[in-house]
């Protein structure tokens, strides 16, 4: 026992029991206490009504104090801490297996394939616990000799039709091969198509039926939630000794399982669960001729069934309408990670505008369409976002990200409790998030001016063109992020002159962009950007460097300012071509243009047909000097000679 230390979960069993806890005994021969409060996450009046002598459980090691009256550990048994999957005991999940597993056997059998199946019954006799029934119709597995009952629960909405000889339609609950015993409901809502069923089947404009062979919607839907691990609602149907009875009202109220003890609980189910109460699990098994099964959340089998609301949904949850998940009941359900599904109403602009159900918003930012650079060109968000499989009409599964306030685009916590008409849920479908595990990515809706370093190389899709100003030059917006918007100067993008008087034509919204982040203005709260890599399909990637100013070089610059004997302009060179981590930066070079080097014929005016913010291709006649850029001032070329001497020797 040297060896326990705090923070260990050990398996060990139940050694004595006494008003004040129970005393749990460790291979090595030493005990410890685990105290009343903490036999179980919900309350425990005495231990004797969850433990029992020499039962198995897992215990978790809340303290060790060493004394002089010698060593004494206490430890905890609840769901919550006790972890079982930090032992060599069968997990939650696997315990409920092996332990269906052997009331099944490997094969299971033909018979408890007609579970959920609806049928008729006959009543044979009222009973004040139940009624006694024989099959009327017909179950092609179950025999019409099988004997059939029906609980006072279960039928308390017809007891006034259970005569002798009456006949009745019902709903298989559960059926015990061996002894030929069928369990039926005469509940409405296991007999007839539920309220979700019929809205799916008017949308599809097709009849859907539950259970057994004659819905493999249904099956097909169980086995898609159990493949995504999603909890859904429950319902009790029937609390018997060993197991539940529970239906799904996510599924059409298909039927299913759940054990009713656990390695630290062995109390009476009668005294957790009571038909009617809804609780929440997870499915773990989904096979033909097999219960289907379900893991109940822990800490979920509170007797006192929620409070019901006029919307329908539980005390302090809100309803949703008509979810495009079936899984979805409330809300609180889209929590951050969330895999779920949505269907794209529009797309406009960057954004394309979900319904994740009749009154529940989403949005789907470009940004989170791909993990990286598109694979294909396209001229418009539309075709960017039809690249990555998303089409106005589509149903689509998405991730949960989080929500923001529909008119300001604020994150909101999770905490919140803005009306769900007022808010919009924020989405992804880039793959290494749909496969990464449920738990919230929040990398992109942290992404911002704030965090954003210099050097950081982005994926990103283009937005649009910033026209120049009188204090601004034109930009490329680039879309970094869900709120994130940086700016690549229109002169920085290109080194073509045709580019760069015509970028609309090269520049298409939604276009892929490989960019780097030059310098972050946190007082302007503006992203500076250099072009990166591959870049942007059909623009060639500038390769003009602050050590190419050389006598001879082309580069585009744009009017400044312009006075009788000197035109000054200004164009963009990177400090330096390399990709290294710490991002070329991108500097604004002064450059003058003397009257004689405007024209090959000198004039009176030879700034005449030049303008302010005017594009001009010219030619670097003398080279930067100094290092400074703000200090530098290049002597630029704009005569017809110099820029094109070949076509001027050949007109002469």
């Amino acid at each position: 026992d040297r060896d326990i230390t705090t923070g260990k979960t050990l398996v060990g069993w139940v050694k004595r029991l006494t008003s004040f806890g129970a005393f749990i005994s460790f291979p090595g021969l030493f005990s410890a206490l685990a105290p009343l409060e903490m036999l179980s996450d919900r309350y425990v009046s005495a231990p004797e009504d969850l433990l029992q002598l020499d039962q198995t459980v897992v215990a978790h090691v809340l303290s060790v104090d060493e004394s002089a009256d010698g060593r004494k550990i206490r430890v905890s048994l609840k769901h919550s801490v006790a972890e079982v999957s930090a032992t060599q005991c069968l997990s939650p999940a696997d315990f409920l297996l092996d332990y269906f597993g052997e009331l099944e056997g490997a094969a299971g059998s033909a018979e408890l394939g007609e579970i959920g199946r609806r049928t008729t019954v006959k009543v044979k006799q009222k009973q004040p616990y139940g009624v006694l029934v024989t099959l009327a119709g017909e179950l092609g597995a179950i025999s019409a000799d099988a004997s059939g009952f029906i609980t006072t629960d279960q039928a308390k909405d017809h007891l006034d039709e259970c005569k002798e000889g009456t006949v009745l339609p019902a709903c298989v609950l559960d059926v015990d091969p061996e002894k030929n015993i069928v369990d039926y409901s005469l509940r409405s809502a296991l007999t007839t198509d539920s309220a979700a069923s019929a809205v799916s089947a008017k949308k599809s404009k097709t009849t859907k039926r539950r259970g057994g062979k004659d819905a493999p919607d249904i099956r097909q839907a169980l086995a898609d939630a159990l493949r995504k691990q999603h909890d859904t609602p429950v319902v009790v149907e029937v609390v018997k000794e060993d197991y539940l009875v529970l239906s799904l009202p996510a599924f059409d109220n298909a039927i299913a399982f759940a054990a009713t003890k656990s390695y630290n609980d062995r109390s009476k189910p009668f005294m957790r669960f009571k038909v009617g109460q809804r609780l929440s699990g997870t499915l773990v098994r989904v096979e033909a001729n097999k219960r289907t099964l379900v893991m109940l959340q822990a800490g979920s089998d509170v007797v006192t069934a929620p409070k019901q609301v006029a919307d329908g949904g539980s005390a302090g949850k809100r309803a949703v309408k008509e979810p495009v998940d079936r899984l979805i009941s409330f809300f609180e359900d889209y929590q951050p990670g969330r895999v779920t599904q949505a269907k794209v109403m529009s797309i406009k602009g960057t954004q394309a505008n979900l319904d994740l159900a009749a009154n529940v918003k989403g949005r789907l930012h470009i940004t989170e369409l791909v993990d990286g650079p598109l694979k294909t060109l396209v001229k418009s968000p539309v075709e960017a976002f039809a690249a990555a499989g998303v089409r106005t009409g589509d149903t689509i599964e998405v991730k949960v990200l989080g929500w923001h306030d529909a008119k300001v685009y604020k994150f909101l916590a999770i905490t919140h409790r803005t009306s769900p008409l007022k808010t919009v849920i924020e989405t992804t479908i880039r793959p290494s998030k749909l496969a990464a595990s449920n738990e919230a990515d929040g990398s992109a809706k942290s992404l911002s001016w704030k965090n954003v370093e210099p050097g950081r190389v982005l994926h990103g899709f283009v937005k649009g063109i910033q026209e120049a100003s009188d204090y601004e030059d034109a930009t490329v917006q680039v879309s970094l992020g869900l709120s994130l918007v940086g700016h690549l100067p229109l002169l920085a993008a290109t080194s073509s002159y045709a580019v760069a008087t015509h970028p609309a034509r090269h520049f298409f919204p939604g276009s892929s962009i490989e960019v780097q982040v030059s310098s972050v203005d946190k007082k302007h709260r503006v992203v500076h950007l250099a072009p990166h890599g591959q870049y942007i399909a059909g623009v060639d990637r500038p390769t003009l460097s602050v050590d190419q100013l050389v006598p001879g070089t082309r580069v585009i610059a744009s009017v400044a300012n312009i006075t009788p004997a000197v035109m000054f302009t200004h164009f963009y060179a990177a400090s330096s071509l390399a990709d290294d981590s710490a991002g070329p930066q991108v500097l604004r070079i002064q450059g003058k243009v003397d009257a004689f080097d405007a024209v090959d014929v000198l004039s009176e005016n030879p700034f005449a047909e030049f303008k302010k913010g005017q594009l001009l291709e010219a030619v670097v006649l003398q080279g930067a000097s100094g290092t400074d850029p703000a200090a530098m001032k290049i002597r630029l070329s704009l005569r017809p000679s110099v820029l094109s001497p070949d076509a001027v020797s050949s007109k002469t």
